[in-house]
């Protein structure tokens, strides 16, 4: 149940070029991509169209009846691209960006990812391989499945507004799909990136700054994939919302791929 037709998609703005923005998340919560980049409806005003798609099993779009999947929601996002668009991936979302990315290189005109869930790639950091075991010891010793989602929350700064858990079923929900989550392993992360690199794909990676491991993935990250490294100051894990900077960084980052594009 994960092909495009099943996909509820937002839209703003009506003509321009095409940017593509996927949201992380866990499966099981009410809250979509509107609200994971509900800063970003502004740039519709500054002549892009943007295609914001639910993952399966988050917000509109139902569930897939699989565990959160980067390569398979990279399939259908791939579709998005359509002849070309940008494309932009936060969190897990990102992993779901670099899926469809490598899966049609030459549809992507250019690829941002912002805090993504890829700390496979540096886990030889202490910083890194001390986060992540913080992470997966503190969700084993959750009590419930609804413990576990808030606990995954605190841990990744995701504000109350953002996480979803309107109701005790939505936690429980969130919590289980947390404890299925199917993170991609590092030697898949490193192909894609290569990917990336091989077909000259721009690249743009932005942290927040709130976690040195977070920070030091995306430095990782770009450098694996050749691109630009650059940090919106946030106190959360959605650096996009915290103000207009990421608006002004997509909005020059794009239009530098088009100019490069161009014949």
């Amino acid at each position: 149940m994960s092909g495009l037709e099943t996909i509820a998609i937002t839209r703003w703005g009506a003509g321009g070029p095409r940017i593509v923005l996927v949201h992380g998340g866990a499966q099981g919560s009410g809250v979509g991509g509107e609200r994971h980049f509900s800063a970003q409806a502004r740039l519709a005003d500054r002549g892009f169209e943007l295609l914001v798609p639910d993952r399966p099993g988050h917000g509109r779009t139902p569930a897939p009846g699989r565990p959160d999947d980067a390569e398979a929601d990279g399939e259908w996002v791939a579709q998005l691209l359509g002849d070309g668009a940008h494309l932009v991936g936060h969190s897990f979302g990102g992993c779901v960006a670099l899926a469809a990315a490598a899966r049609r290189p030459t549809a992507v005109r250019s690829l941002t990812l912002i805090e993504p869930a890829m700390l496979a790639v540096a886990l030889p950091h202490p910083a890194v391989l001390g986060f992540v075991l913080r992470t997966v010891l503190t969700l084993k010793l959750s009590r419930s499945p609804e413990a576990r989602a808030r606990r995954f929350a605190e841990l990744m700064h995701i504000p109350d507004d953002i996480r979803g858990g309107g109701s005790p079923a939505e936690f429980v929900a969130m919590g289980q799909a947390i404890e299925r989550l199917r993170v991609p392993a590092r030697a898949d992360l490193e192909r894609e990136l290569a990917v990336v690199v091989q077909a000259n794909i721009p690249l743009l990676v932005v942290t927040g700054g709130w976690s040195r491991a977070m920070d030091i993935t995306a430095a990782r990250v770009a450098s694996l994939g050749r691109g630009r490294l650059i940090t919106i100051s946030s106190p959360h894990h959605f650096p996009q919302l915290v103000s207009e900077e990421f608006n002004k960084e997509l909005d020059a980052f794009v239009a530098g791929a088009e100019r490069r594009a161009a014949p």
